[in-house]
């Protein structure tokens, strides 16, 4: 055991050796405890740490300093361009939020402390999540190295943050409005809820990638954005499997022979050019606005506004469902279900990275399904007694 010495502001020290370093000059670890009993049991902590083989000196690297060197490694994966924003954004924030701390100073609660803020300042789940994730991913290349364990393992809270609105597939009566309302954003529509195609795969997408007589569409490239929505031309998907041929129905095919091919992209922009996230917002607007303004419900303040000869299409209260891309494509999804496709190859066809994904929605589906059946059987039973009571 190592020497304790009794310092002049009353705590003791001990420093325990750790062996020489690449030099050949020898390192130390300094201990220090209010008590010699206190002393004893850190020495003890110490070299149980050296005894499963981590680097003790190196615990007192700052946490900003690791949080740095993850983002560099992160930096160079496949990972979309909007991820790594996501990515920078989240270190900056445990980066400032644990300022000053040393990596094996950071504590479960630490990061509790911080999630639990973030969900009261009204963040999403998803976005709280991100921030999770990415401490944890941070904290896991210590493991082993210079910690234990995992501070972030140890987090306890659950389903924190706001609730994000359930992404859901489009009802029989939505799809009609589709179908039944021109638009400059109806192809979009069509074209994600009979493929599945993501936003950013679409804004790639060219009529080479179309064989309208074999009744596919090739997916191979992505536009992705940036935090400050500039496009930007990556040949590789998502994932790998977003790397695939989608096989589309003869309803689609028959649609897109109809449309204009006066451009290379099967969705340009106004001007021409590949579609910014400000321009797809625009169109999306506008085109909830068309749907709303024919199948909307009219409010009290709307039919004021009507009355009075001048309400202007951005007037009228918005009455149905806030469509999202994200909807078409979960239709897409909930159409191979309903056709009968297996979900080996709704995965397929979706692009999914992982069959469990597709599992989730199948499953969802068929707990909706077998509740429709049961409701069968009430008809069924509901007819019988009749027929018997006449």
């Amino acid at each position: 055991m190592a020497r304790a010495k009794k310092r002049a502001d009353g705590r003791y020290c001990a420093q325990i050796y750790l062996g020489r370093d690449a030099e050949g000059k020898k390192r130390y670890k300094s201990v220090y405890a209010k008590s010699p009993a206190e002393l004893r049991e850190k020495e003890a902590a110490v070299r149980l740490q050296l005894g499963r083989g981590l680097d003790v000196l190196s615990q007192r690297d700052s946490f900003a300093a690791w949080a740095d060197d993850w983002l560099r490694l992160k930096e160079k994966e496949n990972i979309t361009v909007r991820q790594m924003d996501n990515y920078r954004r989240a270190v900056k924030l445990w980066a400032d939020e644990l300022h000053g701390y040393e990596i094996g100073q950071v504590r479960a609660d630490d990061i509790e402390r911080v999630l639990i803020a973030l969900s009261d300042k009204g963040l999403s789940q998803r976005t709280i999540n991100l921030y999770r994730s990415t401490i944890a991913q941070i904290m896991r290349r210590a493991v082993g190295r210079v910690i234990a364990t995992n501070p972030a393992d140890q987090v306890e809270l659950s389903a924190v943050g706001r609730r994000e609105e359930q992404r859901r597939a489009l009802t029989a009566e939505e799809q009609r409005w589709i179908w039944d309302t021109p638009h400059r954003a109806q192809p979009v529509a069509v074209i994600m809820m009979l493929s599945g195609l993501r936003r950013g795969e679409l804004a790639a997408l060219t009529w080479n990638d179309v064989d309208l007589d074999g009744r596919t569409i090739t997916v191979n490239k992505v536009i992705e954005y940036d935090s400050n929505g500039a496009p930007s031309l990556r040949h590789v998907t998502k994932s790998a499997a977003g790397m695939r041929t989608v096989d589309i129905p003869q309803r689609l095919a028959d649609y897109m022979q109809g449309m204009p091919r006066d451009n290379f992209l099967v969705i340009p922009s106004a001007r021409g050019g590949v579609m910014t996230e400000s321009a797809w917002a625009k169109l999306w607007r506008s085109y909830m606005r068309e749907l709303n303004r024919k199948y909307g419900t009219r409010t009290p303040a709307d039919l004021a506004r009507l009355q009075s000869g001048k309400p202007g299409p951005k007037a009228l209260d918005m009455t149905i469902p806030n469509i999202t891309m994200h909807w078409l494509r979960h239709t897409f999804c909930t159409l191979l279900y309903l056709a009968g496709v297996d979900v080996i190859q709704a995965c397929a066809q979706m692009g999914h990275a992982d069959v469990s994904t597709t599992l989730r929605i199948y499953t969802h589906l068929d707990a909706v399904h077998k509740r429709k059946s049961v409701s069968k059987l009430d008809t069924y039973l509901a007819e019988q007694a009749k027929a018997e009571n006449e």
